[in-house]
């Protein structure tokens, strides 16, 4: 092998090396989806609390089954819309946003089911005490729950440790939901879980995506 072949193989290397690196290092992209699901939850919550409350009077059917379909429907449309321009930024393909895509998306549908089943099992467990609809409160713990493994999954496919830390977050709102489980106060920590650990991580997220690909 001549001089300038191997000087061309190193060329080819040295380049395939670098596409590997700039995939590896790409930004994480999405954080608009963070902040809808932080925004429509928490706000949607945060309604639900100051009417059970009795601090603001709204129309009856808030914090019911219908008003939360309402605004799950909202979150989803708005996913669906801003999801297809988020697959075409750059680095959208990379494995740590597939990887972290394919996590935040099994969230998505996991708790959809959860509470469509919820939705349609609520009544059968009155024989052994439990009120209709009481299951409900189940949603926010079992949320912050899983949201706190997708964001440990994110940080390590990624590399963004500071994920991590809303991954703690997360659980220690499940914890606190939990405890206030069918208490007046649960979609306060609701509201303010969700702003936290979805609304907040997706304002720095979208920070950190370059210019040319927001």
């Amino acid at each position: 092998m001549s001089d300038q072949s191997r000087a061309d193989l190193a060329g080819e290397l040295a380049y395939v090396r670098s596409l590997a690196e700039e995939g590896r290092n790409a930004p994480l992209v999405g954080g608009v989806l963070y902040v809808i699901w932080g925004g429509v939850v928490g706000v949607s919550a945060l309604i639900s609390y100051l009417h059970a409350a009795g601090i603001i009077g709204v129309a009856s059917f808030v914090g019911g089954w219908t008003y939360w379909l309402g605004a799950l429907s909202l979150g989803w449309a708005l996913t669906f819309y801003f999801v297809r321009r988020t697959g075409l930024k750059p680095g959208a393909m990379t494995v740590g946003n597939k990887t972290a895509g394919a996590a935040w998306l099994g969230v998505g549908i996991f708790l959809m089911v959860f509470w469509v089943s919820l939705m349609v099992l609520h009544d059968n467990f009155s024989e052994y005490g439990i009120k209709p609809y009481v299951l409900f409160s189940l949603m926010f713990p079992v949320a912050f729950g899983v949201y706190g493994i997708a964001f440990f999954a994110t940080a390590a496919a990624a590399q963004l440790n500071w994920m991590r830390g809303f991954a703690i977050a997360a659980w220690i709102f499940s914890v606190a939901s939990l405890y206030y489980f069918g208490d007046v106060r649960q979609p306060l920590i609701g509201a303010l879980g969700s702003f936290c650990c979805a609304l907040l991580p997706g304002l720095i997220l979208m920070r950190q995506e370059p210019s040319d690909t927001v």
